[in-house]
């Protein structure tokens, strides 16, 4: 290590463990925000949207999602706060060496009671590591932690999120720097799409799938599964299976009809896995065991969805709202905030429980990007169960894939009476 090489990383040392003064949320938690929180992600829950439902419930009223704790003090798209924060000091730091870039990448939430409307937050956030010089898919960068304790303005503590950032100099990304033409292909749309395609949206039973031995064409997607099915309607589709690992396909499984824009903008007929029905009773800790599984969402990833998650999660981060802004930094296009990927993976697994589960605590991480065009597909499996306050902590590991590999890996403890 030479001598300035020792003074950059004394520099950033000085920062680890410094505690800022508190960053009071802009406003109060309000029913609203938590609408725009459900219409983005599409969660129906009636927890957070029915006053009517939430106050029979053991709620006794609406509650906010677990995985929006952090996002209340956002600072949207003007700081309110003008005294320089650990973290601005930090990336100060670490811009004098070119890494400028930032994407979330790892998340840990610890709750100590549901947010209500009304809540009025501040979070008491500090510096907990800042790693070495890395190398990484995007490129050289560090990994910063930022450690945050979240209480109401009357002092009550309500949960701690840790937050790792990586910051990383965008001329360093291993696949060269990003330019229009690494964007995911978006075809023309063709003026009409042809009449004897089975509608979009038809559902299903898949009877037969297999895997060839031969490569698909176009190389749109591996690995590359084909499947018959009897729809609804009465008629017998084959075709491509897509969006679904091979583990996540049997014969049986309830299948939709989807249509998909190949490369060339023709259109697709493929089965895929309907998103998952929404429980409307909460789960008992006695109907779940070890390894069950739970049912496949696809997802489908839109410049729309993005942009819809990223602001109802007041993230205006400019690489998830501002493509030419993404090119810049790195990346191949916007992409997926990891606000809204836990909001996503929340929606799951509280369909799955019912709209009376408690999450407990959240884990998450990312790694391949949701850009749009893609579709990201959630699975999950029950990995632990654990009796707790009369009833039982059931823990749920989620993956969510997409066309480049793993974008999210998550784990949650969610209480079921």
């Amino acid at each position: 290590m030479t001598g300035s090489d020792a003074d950059f990383r004394a520099r950033l040392d000085a920062l680890i463990g410094l505690t800022d003064p508190p960053r009071r949320a802009k406003d109060a938690i309000t029913e609203a925000a938590i609408r725009v929180w459900c219409d983005a992600v599409g969660d129906e829950n009636p927890a957070y949207q029915d006053p009517r439902w939430a106050a029979r419930s053991v709620w006794g009223g609406i509650v906010a999602p677990a995985t929006s704790l952090n996002m209340w003090t956002l600072p949207g798209n003007r700081r309110a706060h003008r005294h320089a924060e650990s973290l601005d000091r930090v990336n100060e730091v670490l811009a004098t060496r070119g890494f400028t870039s930032v994407a979330a990448v790892q998340t840990e939430h610890t709750y100590v009671r549901p947010l209500r409307p009304g809540d009025h937050l501040e979070q008491f956030p500090s510096i907990g590591a800042v790693s070495p010089e890395k190398s990484t898919r995007l490129g050289r960068g560090h990994f910063v932690d930022l450690v945050s304790d979240y209480r109401t303005v009357e002092g009550e503590p309500v949960g701690r999120v840790v937050l790792r950032m990586l910051r990383w100099n965008p001329a360093t990304r291993t696949e060269g720097p990003a330019t229009s033409g690494d964007r995911l292909a978006r075809p023309v749309r063709p003026a009409a799409a042809p009449v004897d395609l089975p509608p979009a949206g038809t559902t299903g039973t898949l009877t037969a799938h297999l895997q060839p031995g031969y490569a698909a064409a176009p190389l749109d997607e591996r690995p590359y599964l084909v499947g018959s099915a009897e729809l609804a309607d009465g008629t017998r589709f084959t075709g491509d299976v897509a969006y679904l690992r091979p583990d996540l396909v049997h014969d049986g499984m309830p299948v939709v009809v989807a249509h998909r824009r190949t490369r060339d903008g023709a259109i697709l007929p493929v089965l895929t896995a309907p998103r998952p029905q929404r429980r409307t009773s909460t789960r008992t800790g006695a109907e779940v065991s070890i390894g069950q599984r739970l049912a496949p969402w696809p997802i489908p990833v839109t410049q729309l969805s993005i942009a819809a998650l990223a602001t109802a999660t007041f993230d205006f981060n400019d690489v998830h709202l501002d493509r030419d802004a993404a090119l810049e930094r790195g990346a191949r296009d916007v992409y997926m905030n990891i606000l809204g990927s836990s909001a996503l993976v929340n929606c799951y697994l509280t369909d799955w429980a019912g709209p009376e589960a408690r999450v407990v605590d959240f884990r998450t991480r990312l790694a391949a990007q949701n850009h749009p065009g893609d579709t990201c597909t959630l699975d999950g499996v029950v990995t632990g169960l654990n009796p707790a306050d009369g009833g039982t902590h059931v823990t749920v590991d989620v993956r969510g894939t997409n066309s480049l590999g793993d974008h999210v890996i998550a784990s949650a403890t969610i209480a079921l009476p």
